[in-house]
């Protein structure tokens, strides 16, 4: 190649990477753009304590949850009703299972306690303790609700602290108590491991880390969206008994995973495309040989 042919080429390759530098650029540009819209936009439930003063406090709560006629759908999705005259009355301490295929409602119902939406008026009442979820104040209520999901957050901060999150004035010693009744002792050595990550938690650990907060927290009601689907079976086993140790004497709501786990629970709502077609225990449901039973029969086969 000659020394005309080398600087042309060169010069290609600089072009060509300054090409890729732009497109990156432009790239982050429109994320950041992005980013910065999603900042700007006012919520229409504020989570701020200053936004809250006025609302009622959630100090007493004793965990009765009722859904009065209930219609919802999604605000980016009007047209889409999820959730169709859905009314059931859970009392304090009851175990509850939501069960039904996916897209049937039981996420919506999940988010709709926790105040992740609300129901539009003239649709519905959301009720705490037989007053209407959007009187309380929203900081105070969320003290008063454990939520265990899917995929829970690790933070890139010792397993310890992140345990902590639970409840920030938690001493260690109760940290550390909270993950011995976890099982998860093992998981805060690692702490003194300057090679230890948040990448080496399996889904087990994260699980079990979160599960850890909640007891830190020990608030009256207790929301699962399906905590242990995503586990292998031991792992599964080893959570499912930190979920009946948490869950004593609480409030709780499961969006179940494997049917055989919730035969022994107070209730079981069974929806359909938004609908509920049927309540009541495991037993009362079997008898009746309608939706549940099938869906018992399907999932014990497989």
């Amino acid at each position: 190649m000659t020394v005309s042919q080398s600087i042309i080429s060169e010069g290609f390759s600089t072009i060509a990477a300054g090409m890729r530098s732009i497109w990156r650029i432009r790239k982050s540009v429109a994320s950041l753009r992005s980013v910065y819209s999603i900042l700007d936009t006012e919520s229409l439930i504020s989570p701020f304590e200053k936004d809250n003063i006025d609302k009622l406090t959630a100090k007493n709560i004793k965990g009765k949850i009722e859904f009065r006629h209930v219609y919802f759908a999604y605000p980016f999705q009007p047209e889409h009703v999820i959730l169709k005259d859905v009314s059931f009355t859970i009392m304090p301490g009851q175990k509850v299972a939501l069960v039904g295929n996916s897209g049937c409602g039981k996420s919506t119902i999940i988010q709709l306690i926790n105040r992740f939406y609300d129901v539009e008026e003239g649709k519905g009442e959301i009720l705490i303790d037989d007053v209407t979820i959007k009187d309380y104040n929203l900081y105070e209520l969320k003290k008063k609700i454990g939520f265990v999901q899917q995929e829970p957050s690790a933070f890139k901060r010792s397993n310890l602290e992140n345990i902590r999150y639970g409840n920030l004035e938690a001493t260690d010693e109760e940290c550390y108590e909270a993950a011995k009744k976890v099982n998860v002792l093992n998981i805060l050595e690692k702490d003194n491991d300057k090679n230890s990550k948040e990448k080496n938690l399996s889904s087990g650990d994260k699980q079990k880390i979160a599960i850890a907060r909640i007891f830190l927290k020990n608030p009256p009601i207790l929301l699962f969206d399906e905590p242990t689907s995503a586990l292998d079976k031991d792992s599964e086993l080893e959570v499912e008994k930190s979920l009946d140790l948490l869950s004593k004497d609480k409030t709780t709501i499961t969006i179940a995973h494997r049917l055989n786990t919730i035969e022994n629970y107070d209730k079981i709502i069974v929806l359909d495309k938004g609908r509920i077609k049927e309540q009541g225990t495991h037993d009362e449901l079997m008898k009746l040989q309608k939706r549940y039973y099938t869906l018992h029969k399907f999932a014990s086969l497989g």
